[in-house]
């Protein structure tokens, strides 16, 4: 009984770490010592930082050790950043490609393998990249996400 108190207790916690279409928003629109914070408070974890080939960088954060959520920012020359978001379950992952649907996004390419599936949409200000990625020999999926403002690649 006491293990369930505390499993109530700790849900509304769980529900922190799932971002949604609002947060990937905020994430875009503010450089990354803004985001940086912002992540913290949701619960996130500083992984590691990489540095990649043509001088930008990428911050990776988790949820925790067991988790499979994490976020994964860009960092551009200008301090914008492109997010890369893995949800935690289909169910989010849904829940922001719903979000994108009522908001004003428009279908710009599907493509289709045998080991994922893409969507990429834009709107006045922002892009973003919905994949359902299928793992060799499993019927387990993973979701990713990418989202950045539209006029970041100019910026850089």
């Amino acid at each position: 009984m006491k293990n369930l108190i505390f499993l109530f207790l700790l849900f509304p916690f769980m529900c922190l770490a799932q971002l949604n279409y609002k947060d990937l928003a905020f994430l875009a629109n503010n450089k990354i010592d803004k985001n940086t914070e912002y992540i913290k408070g949701k619960g996130y974890t500083f992984r590691q930082e990489k540095t990649t080939g043509d001088g930008t960088k990428q911050v990776y954060y988790e949820k925790g050790k067991l988790s499979r959520t994490m976020v994964v920012m860009r960092v551009l020359n200008n301090l914008n950043v492109v997010i890369s978001y893995v949800p935690e379950n289909k169910n989010n992952f849904e829940n922001i490609q719903n979000e994108i649907n009522k908001t004003g996004f428009n279908l710009l390419d599907s493509t289709s393998s045998d080991r994922d599936t893409c969507s990429s949409y834009q709107s006045k200000d922002y892009f973003i990249k919905l994949c359902e990625v299928q793992f060799p020999g499993s019927s387990e999926k993973s979701h990713n996400i990418t989202f950045y403002r539209k006029d970041v690649a100019s910026n850089n």
